[in-house]
Order: structure tokens, then C-alpha cells, then sequence
């Protein structure tokens, strides 16, 4: 499609008069868009940005408020029908034809510097709108990374979550277990487990008995401040 458009040829007749534009919203005249009105004012404006009043009668002529130059002025269509002295105001090449071409020189000029001021106005919104779009997009990809990042935690998060609650069910399922196997336990088993809790109970109170029996003549001995011979039971025996 490009090679196509660069191959084709450019129509001159087209190109000399793409200066001839609405000087409110830029439509051009050869695009046949709209209706271009030329007001007295010189300003080209179409019938879509001025405002027309009508005349009393059908025969006076309508006028129109100029949004350029807010005046209230007369106006004609742009089209072939044009008197001649304002046709030649479009002339694409006036010294051809010997008209006074500084004046129509001029008015071309004019038209064509308002026009080159919108497309210089256009490309630079052009140009911030490419850098706020290449911004948006370094915001995006930033978003985009930070979003995965919280992706990966909230699964790690995830993870985490159900291995407690894997080690809480194991533990709960224990927990059933021993008491299923208390309630299991016959009841001769529990009590010979509380006898055999008793009587350890017993031999070790027993072996404390012992313990303080061997350890009070001692004390009793070294509370009078006399280290004596300790006195057993007599037993007769012959040296």
C-alpha cells in the first residue's frame, strides 16, 4: 500500500490549491468536505464554523459573523462561479496571466503561513502526545512488573498458608488418635498402669527415707561442734 501511494502521481491541479483552507477548523477546500465561504474580511471559513444571518427579504443578500475576527460581513461560495476580481485572488500562478500578482501574492501568502502554523502546531502536539505515550508505556511496564511480583508472593503466601494448615489437620488428626486410644484402653490396663505409677511412687519416697535416716546423726554430731565416733547397734563379737 505504500509503494503504491509513493508510485502514484501527484495531481499539480490538486496541489496549488491545498493552501485554500477553512481558517477555523483547517478543512481543506479541495477535499469537498464542506461548503467554503471567502468573507469580505478575507478570512476562508466553511458553513459548518460561521454563522449566517438571513437578509429581511429573500432578495437581500445573507451576511455572515465572522469567527476570525468576530465582524459582521458579506460572503461568497468557493466555486467556479466566483466574480472574476475575487476569483483571481486563487489564481495558482497570476504573473502567468498578467494580473496584478503582489496583492494576490499576499493574500495567498497569508493563507499559506496560517496554514504551515497549524501543521507546525500539530506536529508539536504530535510530539507531546508520543512522549506522554512513551511515558504512559514506562508507567505500564513498571505496573506490570510490580503486579507479577505481588503474583509471586501472594502464591508464596499461598504455599505457606496451606502447609500450616496441613500441619494443623496432622495435628488435630493425632490428637483424635490418642483419644480413641484412651477411650480404647480396657479398664484393667488403667489400673495396672496406676498401680505400677503408685509403687514407683512408693520405692522412691522409700529411698529418700534412707537417705535423710543416714544423714541425721551426722548432722547431729557436727552440731555440737564434737567429732565423734558414730554409734551403731551392739553387736558381741571376740577381737
Amino acid at each position: 500500500m505504500d509503494k503504491d501511494k509513493e508510485n502514484k502521481p501527484v495531481d499539480m491541479h490538486r496541489a496549488m490549491r491545498m493552501w485554500i483552507h477553512c481558517n477555523c477548523c483547517f478543512v481543506h477546500f479541495v477535499d469537498r468536505e464542506n461548503i467554503l465561504f471567502l468573507l469580505a474580511c478575507n478570512h476562508f471559513i466553511c458553513n459548518k464554523c460561521v454563522t449566517a444571518k438571513l437578509g429581511r427579504t429573500p432578495a437581500d443578500a445573507a451576511t455572515y459573523t465572522c469567527p476570525i475576527c468576530k465582524r459582521l460581513v458579506r460572503a461568497r461560495v468557493v466555486n467556479n462561479a466566483l466574480p472574476r476580481n475575487i476569483k483571481d485572488l486563487l489564481h495558482p500562478s497570476p504573473w502567468n496571466d498578467g494580473l496584478q500578482h503582489e496583492e494576490i501574492d499576499n493574500f495567498q501568502k497569508a493563507h499559506q503561513k496560517s496554514l504551515e502554523q497549524q501543521i507546525a502546531r500539530k506536529e508539536r502536539e504530535v510530539i507531546k502526545l508520543d512522549k506522554d505515550l512513551e511515558l504512559a508505556q514506562k508507567i505500564i511496564r513498571k505496573h506490570y512488573f510490580d503486579h507479577q511480583q505481588l503474583r509471586m508472593e501472594r502464591k508464596q503466601l499461598e504455599f505457606q498458608v496451606q502447609k500450616v494448615q496441613r500441619q494443623a489437620q496432622l495435628r488435630k488428626e493425632e490428637a483424635k488418635q490418642r483419644i480413641i486410644r484412651q477411650r480404647t484402653t480396657s479398664p484393667n490396663d488403667r489400673l495396672a498402669a496406676s498401680r505400677r505409677t503408685t509403687t514407683t511412687i512408693n520405692s522412691m519416697q522409700q529411698i529418700k527415707r534412707k537417705r535423710s535416716e543416714s544423714v541425721e546423726p551426722q548432722k547431729h554430731q557436727e552440731s555440737n561442734g564434737i567429732t565423734s565416733f558414730v554409734h551403731y547397734n551392739n553387736h558381741s563379737f571376740e577381737l
